[in-house]
């Protein structure tokens, strides 16, 4: 019997003990033998399956089912992120232990769990309907965890072969375990880096000191004068085309069973800086962003040393709404950047990519599009009816604050609007140490799936 059908559970233990770190070559073996675990358990599924070469990691296109069967996509990805720092772990990041009703170990909420669930519910849902009239394209990328560089040129050459009614996605994140939610937007990424250049070389700050710019003052100046005193962003145009959320968006995010409190506790923060008009958890979801995620330059280590640095560097990240461009707030805040330096210093600007965001308006939702595909006019209230049967409660709808830019990719190249259904949750620690995936979700979720790909077909 299948692994899938007889332990799903077993089943992402061994997915997660290869470990497939995409931005380290040192883990090359490890991004193969995810990879190859992939391909297996789809082939033991029924599907053809094939590798398609990217110049950094290949990507997995499966197929099952006639033509003429109504069809979806299912996406996923099998790199996951690099462990550090291991010793805040609590036990090996790539043999996944079970405790507290959590598997515990890098990837298995991001990406890996999520994939498990949905090969488990199709295992369950062809032993009952070998034939499930039902087209499905699995579509497994390596490089999500760095940007996906090499996914557009794929969707372009190779669109041909994603048909389907809508996209299957569970890469995105609910509130907890007796609450899931539909994703219906993602904000767009636009990347900097910022690069301040004074004398040759670190001088002496007492012998040089008062004659030059120090390039950490210039960087330090012109950040802060990003943002005015209540936190919005001063960039010229930058909230031009910014979309407000509906209302029934914000009447849905009020039914989040998390509260301002119980949120800052969470994080451990002091308090909130919302900009005006937004509460935070508003915040999170409806407003573009500039954040600083890195600052440098000068002396690092322990104790003094009296110098000028020669150069310092700032890191940038926006988080984008529907309708603002990435190309459009890259140019803006670049000029702005740019025009924040003195002649005392050089200053370069480097957009590093990104990607525009997504949104959809669910069927039977205000303003949702009446010409949408059959399919997906049917996915979201069978997805609802099959959720709240297995977990309880009807999912929440409401847009989620990260980015994931292959979705806006797929949309524009292949015509795919998507049916993201969250798999994990804050608590899950993504990106973090001692990332781990609830089990009861796991459980839950291979039933409402099972019932909806077979509901579907």
């Amino acid at each position: 019997m299948s692994l899938l059908l007889q332990d799903p559970v077993e089943a992402l233990r061994r997915y997660v003990a290869h470990p497939s770190v995409s931005a380290d070559s040192s883990f090359a073996s490890g991004v193969t033998g995810a990879r190859d675990c992939a391909c297996t358990m789809l082939k033991e599924l029924g599907f053809s399956v094939d590798l398609v070469d990217t110049p950094i990691h290949p990507i997995i296109v499966a197929t099952r089912g006639e033509p003429s069967w109504p069809g979806i996509v299912i996406y996923g990805h099998y790199d996951v992120q690099p462990p550090d720092p291991l010793g805040l772990w609590t036990s090996d990041p790539f043999d996944a232990q079970e405790r507290n009703g959590r598997l515990y170990g890098r990837g298995a909420a991001d990406n890996k769990g999520p994939q498990i669930v949905h090969m488990a519910a199709l295992a369950r849902a062809l032993k009952k309907n070998p034939n499930l009239p039902l087209r499905i394209t699995y579509l497994i990328e390596g490089e999500e965890e760095i940007g996906s560089p090499s996914f557009r040129k794929f969707l372009e050459d190779g669109k041909d072969r994603l048909q389907g009614d809508f996209l299957l996605v569970s890469d995105t994140g609910s509130p907890g375990p007796e609450q899931l939610a539909v994703t219906t937007g993602l904000r767009g990424l636009v990347a900097l880096e910022v690069k301040v250049y004074g004398p040759k070389q670190d001088l002496h700050s007492g012998v040089h000191g008062g004659a030059l710019l120090n390039p950490l003052q210039a960087l330090a100046h012109a950040c802060a004068s990003l943002h005015d005193a209540e936190g919005r962003v001063t960039v010229p145009g930058f909230y031009d085309g910014v979309k407000a959320p509906e209302d029934w968006e914000r009447e849905e995010l009020g039914k989040l069973p998390i509260t301002e409190s119980s949120y800052a506790e969470f994080l451990g923060a002091p308090g909130f800086f919302p900009p005006p008009g937004y509460s935070p958890l508003e915040a999170i979801r409806f407003c573009p962003t500039l954040e600083f995620n890195g600052l440098g330059g000068g002396y690092q280590g322990e104790g003094s040393k009296t110098v000028i640095p020669a150069e310092a560097f700032a890191k940038i990240t926006c988080r984008l709404v529907p309708d603002q461009s990435a190309d459009d707030i890259a140019n803006k805040v670049k000029s702005a950047l740019q025009a924040a330096f003195p002649s005392a210093v050089r200053v370069e600007v480097e957009a590093k990519g990104g990607g525009d965001p997504y949104a959809i308006l669910p069927p039977g939702k205000p303003g949702a599009d009446e010409q949408a595909k059959p399919l997906l006019k049917r996915a979201f209230p069978l997805a609802e009816k099959c959720i709240e049967h297995a977990f309880g409660s009807s999912p929440l709808y409401l847009r989620e604050g990260g980015s994931i830019p292959i979705i806006r990719d797929l949309k524009e190249v292949a015509g795919l609007d998507s049916l993201m259904l969250g798999l994990f949750t804050n608590e899950d620690n993504l990106h973090a140490p001692d990332e781990s995936f609830n089990l009861e979700i796991m459980h839950k979720a291979i039933d409402a799936f099972e019932e909806f790909f077979l509901g579907l077909a």
